[in-house]
């Protein structure tokens, strides 16, 4: 058993399981950019991803491997609050996730499959200069624990807890080419008190900060390339401290296609660079299909 929970320590600090990337919500570029009032967007994800570990105090500990198949779907409705464009978002997530070799999947559970936990947003923009190309939107978003959990295994894509957000995003054009794009989160974890067969597991607030610096090739082709820091966040299972913060950095390139009838293609490579703790994610290939209406 201790063994056991020793792993489900390196497990906890795992942002693979829980989140399609380590910050909760996943930026794209021009995340940030208010759309009109009244309109309406629908976005599908696709992402493969393979991570490899576990990791603990930056130094690998085994040769394990986590592979997975993530889908999801976020719906997006643009109106006015208080004088500023706002946007209210629902999003729903599913996965396939998958251990090896024996040792690590008998220790974690081999596989799990089914819905992640739903998430309900909204942003504001105070500031919203299309004159100038300078714009600032604030967010706030609940996880509620509505997917499917095994409470048997460790290897779980949802969470058995409730979640807050709150992050920021600031979007600027630097030159006619050029945009810098910069966003600011803040994550708060209620408590999963069925965590590996009826243990309570807490945890602290994490914060994360991602960034984008894009170059418009074209006007309806857009190249960018990004990174992403991650800390805080340890873990405390039954009340004592794991000592396994998920700190990690990350970097991502890629490329946006602006397609007729307000659609928009993006597709993003990515991998993380350096972690402390849990699995570090060797690669990841995302793509999302946007639909403005």
């Amino acid at each position: 058993m201790k063994a056991r929970l020793g792993l489900a320590a390196a497990f906890a600090g795992c942002w693979f399981v829980g989140n399609a990337v380590s910050a909760t919500n996943d930026i794209y570029p021009g995340d940030y950019f208010p759309s009109e009032p009244g309109d309406r967007i629908l976005s599908l994800y696709a992402y493969d991803r393979t991570a490899v570990g576990p990791y603990a105090k930056g130094t690998k500990q085994g040769d394990g491997k986590l592979t997975g198949q993530i889908a999801a779907m976020r719906g997006v409705n643009t109106f006015e609050l208080v004088g500023m464009t706002a946007t209210s978002v629902v999003a729903l997530t599913w996965a396939d996730l998958s251990a090896r070799p024996v040792t690590l999947a008998n220790a974690l559970g081999g596989n799990t499959t089914g819905f992640g936990d739903l998430r309900l947003g909204l942003t504001v923009w105070p500031i919203k200069d299309r004159h100038n190309a300078n714009y600032l939107g604030l967010s706030a978003m609940v996880i509620a624990p509505t997917g499917r959990y095994d409470s048997g295994q460790l290897l779980n894509y949802a969470e058995n807890r409730w979640r807050f957000v709150l992050s920021g995003g600031w979007q600027k054009d630097l030159t006619p080419k050029w945009l810098f794009e910069l966003s600011p989160e803040l994550t708060l974890y209620g408590d999963n008190d069925d965590y590996n067969g009826g243990n309570r597991l807490e945890q602290d607030p994490a914060l994360a900060l991602t960034g984008y610096l894009r170059w418009r090739v074209k006007p309806a082709f857009h190249l960018h390339l990004g990174g992403q820091l991650n800390w805080g966040g340890e873990a405390r299972l039954n009340g004592a401290a794991l000592d396994n913060p998920p700190e990690n950095k990350r970097v991502n390139l890629g490329a946006t296609w602006f397609l007729p009838g307000k659609q928009q293609l993006i597709l993003r490579f990515a991998r993380e660079v350096d972690v402390e703790n849990g699995f570090r994610t060797q690669r990841e290939i995302a793509l999302r299909y946007q639909k403005g209406f």
